[in-house]
């Protein structure tokens, strides 16, 4: 092509060889019953789901004994002996603390896994679990190894922590974490592969009593608040104290362990004469089994912490159908729908407390509480199971073609490009508002390129982007990828949209520059977290770019769960050594009844020569018509439906308008639209 900027044969590699299988023989590392809290949860529900898959062979190694009793104030196994989740088998509790020996012998017993996870909580686990990646090292054991690090450093660190920590994160092959500021901390803690995913549900207590929360129990008309866990100074409990001061509607119970300084503040605070006939501390921990009754008997949770990482305790709020006030930290932003089922505030702030309590006043608790959905608690899964999977093969993400000069150009294009995308949107609601212009959403659908077709001459190149210009769509700075681009976006308009602006669409093979993704966020798209990704193999850490987010990924593997997805946009991709069945198998996977795959790539009628030709590390392949007919059979097998007709005259053109100056070659286009059955 004529700019070295373009997708299409200027697009990084998106494609590495399927990777195999789950690995068959899998062990997890970690706390497990009788351990209590939500890492000993989570840890058995992972050795759960990864056994789910065929042939998997799974064991869990735990604790026999966890800490020193001088670091864990608290008592470390559940009070009843009761698990808070079904245990799991096998689990062989066969390490402890205090042990050096344990730690090398439970390693050298793993030396038959194919892959093996460590947990990580606190860095006081750390030598234990070098002593097992030592032990199953002298075995010259082929596993590979990954640490699920919950909190890469501890909440209140200690000297020695970041050694130790660095230490474990560069001696795995991969780290898997909850949130992007985690796996900062991770790859400035030697970890060379991070991947981030959600931390899943994996929620204690069973079902929620029958009946509508905040109609389950009698009730004196007082807001009823829950602060629920055990009480650490990170936790900001004793912020939500003195705001309770400026709300005298508001009743609090503060059920949990109270450790250390933190808690004899707390209780402090609770004796406090204004504050005494309104604050209930049930100290202890709480069984799960008396949850369900606990939730029920308040109005909303407040988490109200100073700093966080990833927490489920929003979620398991949902579940039983409370709203939650919440901070502006750690994973309760992406999962608190700020007025809608909860309130968000800023952090470390009993001011900033005392606002998201009076909207939780008057009318707005019942506003909250009808927005409150159940959370799914097994989709997530899949996700958090492919990104372990990603994070198991180590390495670094795939190197962007094209030299560094290539890469600097790229980035200074993407730059451009979304704050434009920014500018412009945030100037439509604007003016929107002052009912001087129309909102974004309904800017006229593209026209003129068909569903399904080819790129016919110049003239067609010079329509597109005049009517991209015309549209005030940022047009790509390679004329020929505004043609397909318009085709793309007409399409997820007209076929996989309600008119709500609330699909969902994956970008496979994306490029940051690209424009499907941000003219779709100017249709309006992307008002909700997740809806708007593109994947490719060449990022590395999650980028977000004004509501849109990029990620690691495969275009044949993409974690993604069943039916998910309402539209797929693969853009100049499959042409670089992408396996077309593979790839068209995973879009039928991900894509719901009806949703749509708009598909481009290199054509031609009579494709010129490319034999000896390579770029990216792959041929370079122009389609043929024998090529596309084979596609749309290939797609027709996994219930896609081509949109459109294949006659002769539609595969022919008269020209041919695209040209990559790096190899010489001339040809055009196809756009390939389908419909999953």
């Amino acid at each position: 092509m004529s700019a070295g900027m373009g997708a299409g044969p200027h697009a990084a590699p998106v494609h590495e060889p399927r990777h195999e299988a789950p690995a068959r023989r899998v062990v997890v590392v970690g706390p497990a019953h009788p351990a209590k809290g939500g890492t000993a949860l989570h840890t058995t529900e992972l050795a759960r789901h990864l056994a789910a898959a065929p042939d998997s062979e799974v064991k869990l190694v735990s604790w026999a004994r966890q800490y020193p009793a001088a670091l864990y104030p608290g008592r470390p196994e559940v009070p009843d002996g009761v698990p808070e989740v079904p245990g799991f088998t096998p689990t062989v509790r066969s390490l402890a603390w205090s042990s050096p020996a344990s730690w090398v012998r439970t390693g050298r017993r793993l030396a038959a896994a194919d892959l093996v996870v460590l947990t990580h909580v606190v860095p006081v686990q750390v030598p234990a679990l070098l002593g097992v990646l030592a032990g199953l090292r002298s075995t010259r054991s082929r596993a590979r190894t990954v640490v699920v690090a919950h909190n890469v450093l501890p909440h209140e660190a200690r000297p020695g922590d970041a050694l130790l920590v660095r230490r474990l994160l560069s001696g795995v092959d991969g780290v898997l974490v909850h949130t992007d500021e985690q796996a900062e901390l991770a790859r400035a803690h030697g970890a060379a592969r991070v991947e981030v995913a959600d931390l899943p549900p994996h929620l204690p207590g069973g079902a929620p009593l029958p009946g509508p929360a905040g109609s389950r129990v009698p009730r004196d008309g007082a807001l009823r608040l829950l602060s629920l866990g055990a009480v650490r100074e990170y936790k900001g409990v004793d912020l939500l104290l003195e705001a309770l001061r400026s709300v005298p509607a508001a009743r609090l119970t503060v059920a949990g362990e109270l450790w250390g300084r933190a808690g004899r503040a707390v209780r402090e605070l609770a004796a406090d004469p204004e504050l005494r006939e309104r604050v209930e501390l049930r100290e202890g921990y709480v069984p799960a089994a008396e949850l369900p009754a606990l939730l029920a008997a308040h109005d909303a949770l407040v988490l109200p912490y100073r700093s966080a990482t990833a927490s489920q305790n929003a979620l398991l709020a949902f579940a039983h159908g409370l709203p939650v006030l919440a901070t502006r930290t750690g994973s309760f932003p992406a999962q608190v729908r700020d007025g809608v089922d909860g309130v968000l505030v800023e952090p470390g702030s009993a001011p900033a407390l005392v606002q998201g309590l009076l909207r939780l006043t008057g009318g707005g608790l019942q506003r909250l509480r009808e927005g409150v959905q159940a959370p799914d608690l097994e989709e997530p899964w899949f996700a958090y199971l492919a990104a372990l999977r990603r994070a198991a093969r180590g390495g670094t993400a795939a190197a962007p073609p094209g030299g560094p000069l290539l890469a600097v150009a790229k980035r200074g294009a993407e730059h451009a490009l979304w704050t434009r995308v920014r500018v412009q949107r945030r100037v439509g609601e604007q003016l929107a508002a002052r009912a001087l212009a129309a909102p974004p959403a309904r800017r006229p659908v593209p026209s003129g390129v068909p569903r399904t077709g080819v790129l016919q001459d110049a003239a067609e190149v010079a329509d597109a982007l005049a009517q991209a210009r015309r549209l005030h769509l940022p047009a790509h700075p390679d004329a020929p990828k505004n043609w397909d681009a318009l085709g793309a976006v007409a399409a997820v308009l007209t076929l996989a949209d309600d008119g709500s602006r609330s699909a969902r669409v994956l970008d496979a093979g994306s490029a940051r520059y690209s424009p499907v993704l941000p003219w779709l966020r100017l249709y309006g798209f992307g008002a909700e977290r997740g809806a708007l990704a593109g994947i490719n193999l060449e990022f590395g850490a999650p980028v977000h770019r004004d509501g849109v987010e990029f990620r690691h990924g495969d275009v044949t593997d993409t974690g993604l769960p069943d039916a998910s997805l309402d539209a797929v946009t693969c853009m100049s991709v499959i042409e670089h050594g992408v396996p077309v069945p593979e790839f068209l198998a995973e879009t039928a996977r991900v894509l719901r009844p009806g949703g749509v795959l708009c598909l481009s790539t290199d054509y031609d009628a009579d494709p010129p020569d490319t034999s000896g030709v390579s770029a990216y590390g792959a041929p370079v392949r122009i389609f043929s018509p024998a090529d596309v007919r084979e596609l749309v059979a290939q797609a027709d097998g996994v219930g896609l439906e081509l949109l459109g007709e294949l006659s002769e005259q539609v595969l022919a053109h008269p020209e041919r308008p695209v040209h990559w100056a790096r190899t010489g070659l001339d040809y055009t286009f196809v756009l390939l639209t389908f419909r999953r059955r």
